[in-house]
């Protein structure tokens, strides 16, 4: 059974995750691999926020 703790885990793995891309979308001229890494840090918050919702379900 997954727990809170896992998710959680998993929340600040994806945020990581998602700073890290960030930190290298400002660094890179390159304005189509800027665009693609955007995406990717869009795709990685939608995981956060859903992540966050089953937090919240189990809870109850």
């Amino acid at each position: 059974m997954i727990t809170n703790v896992d998710i959680q885990n998993c929340i600040d793995k994806c945020t990581q995750s998602a700073q890290m891309i960030r930190n290298i979308a400002n660094g890179t001229v390159d304005h189509r691999a800027r665009m693609a890494l955007a995406e990717a840090d869009r795709h990685i918050e939608m995981c956060i926020h859903s992540c966050l919702d089953a937090k919240e379900m189990a809870k109850s």
